[in-house]
Order: structure tokens, then sequence, then C-alpha cells
């Protein structure tokens, strides 16, 4: 079997892909972590190094045969990691790295776009931190995969599902009429965690971009109205203009700095979810990522919506 290092192993996606790689009969997880975890699956072999420390990811590195790299956190860190990352599989023989980017590097792109479409950092620190990582994937001389998954949910997902049911949960998203128009690129995690598998044995997925996404997607009202009724969050509220207007001016600043207080002052203090004004704009944004390269190329196997939908409520009725 051949030793996969997990780069951001005790993440939302890290956990889900250490455990398919555990049930595959081709591939055996070595997970990456900065500390003791006991999320992993039991028996998993870890080693530990921060990305961010060159020296100690090329040891973790000895003998391994592929690597993908799901590492998440702040920009800058993400960037260093992925330089060190791919300096340590050069120097280790590497065969194959799997690079999980995101449809952030799209930028602002509306309409049907796909995987050659000109990269755009100009959404942020995370879009340009992103586009980043990919130019050194892309420039690192390494058998490589870039995938760019669009909203990634399920059991686990602290961003667009744990978040989303709060919200909602509390009355401060639903259906949100006009400025919830935009179209919900949903990945589903197992989906990705396929993707990622097929990534790692097809030698003609070499140094290739591809799109993960549902490839029927719907608009944000019609997910976010599915995931309050099935996590019970009825009525769904109708939010109105000025709501969002108070989520994104009032409510998000404050406890942005409600959420660099509390890193100084108390870690774990937890602090209500927000919209920040960045989620308002991608509840508009009526980009359509094209699935199809992947569909064909990749031929991973999907989940249907509805039952993406279903288990990720169901986990996170377990949460609210």
């Amino acid at each position: 079997m051949i030793p996969v290092l997990v780069l951001g192993a005790t993440g939302f996606i890290g956990r889900h892909l250490v455990a398919a790689l555990a049930a595959s009969p081709d591939f055996r997880p070595v997970a990456l972590v900065r500390r003791r975890a006991a999320s992993l699956p039991p028996g998993t072999e870890t080693r530990q190094a921060d990305v961010t420390d060159p020296t100690a990811l090329a040891q973790a590195m000895t003998g391994i045969g592929m690597a993908v790299n799901c590492v998440a956190g702040g920009d800058a860190a993400m960037v260093e990691g992925t330089r060190n990352l791919c300096a340590a599989a050069r120097a280790a023989g590497v065969t194959r790295l799997v690079h999980l980017s995101s449809m952030a590097v799209y930028g602002p792109a509306t309409g049907l776009v796909d995987e050659s479409k000109a990269l755009d950092p100009s959404l942020g620190a995370y879009a340009h931190a992103k586009v980043e990582g990919e130019t050194i994937v892309a420039g690192s001389g390494l058998d490589f995969v870039i995938l760019r998954p669009g909203c990634v949910h399920g059991a686990g997902s602290p961003q667009w599902t744990e978040r989303m049911g709060r919200l909602l949960r509390q009355h401060r998203l639903g259906d949100l009429g006009a400025a919830g128009d935009g179209t919900c690129n949903l990945t589903y995690v197992d989906d990705l965690v396929a993707a990622i598998l097929a990534s790692l044995r097809k030698p003609s997925a070499t140094g290739e971009a591809f799109n993960i996404s549902d490839p029927d997607p719907k608009s944000w009202n019609a997910y976010l109205v599915g995931l309050g009724r099935a996590i019970g969050a009825v009525p769904v509220t109708r939010i109105s203009p000025r709501w969002l207007k108070i989520e994104t001016k009032i409510v998000a600043p404050a406890v942005t700095i409600a959420q660099r207080t509390a890193g100084r002052v108390v870690s774990g203090l937890p602090l209500p979810a927000c919209v920040p004004p960045s989620l308002a704009r991608t509840f508009g944004q009526d980009i359509v990522l094209d699935h199809r390269r992947a569909s064909t190329e990749l031929a991973f196997p999907r989940t249907p919506p509805d039952a993406a939908l279903a288990a990720a409520a169901a986990w996170l009725r377990t949460r609210l």
C-alpha cells in the first residue's frame, strides 16, 4: 500500500480523507499533526510537524509515496506551508501531490466557469493565498493535481453546515429574497474525498486542475430553506434587506473585534456566528462551476444532493 501523507489531517476535510484512505486497499494514511490528535481513527500513523517548519516537514516526508495538501488556516501560513511542502516532496521523491485550492481563485466571475478561466485574487487575502498556492504547486516540478472545490459541506463542516445551521436556528438567515439568488456551488465532503482518491490513482490527471462541485447547483435561497427545514428551524424566516445590512455592517464587525480580543485574552471563548460582507457577496454571486472535466476525467462517485443534505442535517441536529 502506498503511504499518503495528509497535511491538515485533523481538519474537517482531512479527517474524512484519513478515514477513506484507511478503508482503501491501495493507500495507507499518514497524518501530519502539530500535536497529538484524538480525532483520528485508532491506529492511524501520525507524524508531528508544523508546515511552516521546513526542517520538520522534510523529516516527516521520509518514506512517503504521495501527499495531499488540505491545510486550512492563516493565509500567510497556507502559502508558506505549500512552498515548504513542495520543496520537501521533491526531496523525498513523492510521486503525486494533490493540492486543494478553492473556487475563490476565480474572483468575482459570473456565469459558467471552467478551469481555463484566468485566476483572479481580487476577492481578498484568502483568494490571494489560494492563487499563490496554485502558482507554487504549478511551478514546483512535481507530479501534481489541483482540485478547486466549491463550498464544502457535510458532517463536521464548520463553515457551510454548522455556521449556516446556527444562523438558521437563530432566524438570522433564511430566505434572503433577491440577495440569495446567487448560485450555491456546494461540494459534499464525501464527493471531494472521492475526487482526491481518484486524483491519486489516475496518471492522466497529472498537471491538471479540476472544479469539484454539485453538477446541478441551486440558489442559496434553496439551500438555506432546505437546510432550515431539515434541522427543524421552521418556519424558515424571510430575511429583509434591512436585517441583512444590520448583520453585515453592525453584527459582523462587532464579532470580529470580539474574536480578536478573545484571541488575546481567553482562548476558546464561544462567540456567535455572523454574516460578514464576504458571505453576503457569496449569496448573490451568480457563478456556476463547470464540473464536466472532473466528471469525465476523474469519474468519481457522487452523492445525490438530497442524501448529502440529509446526512449533513442529521449531524447538525446533534450539534445545535
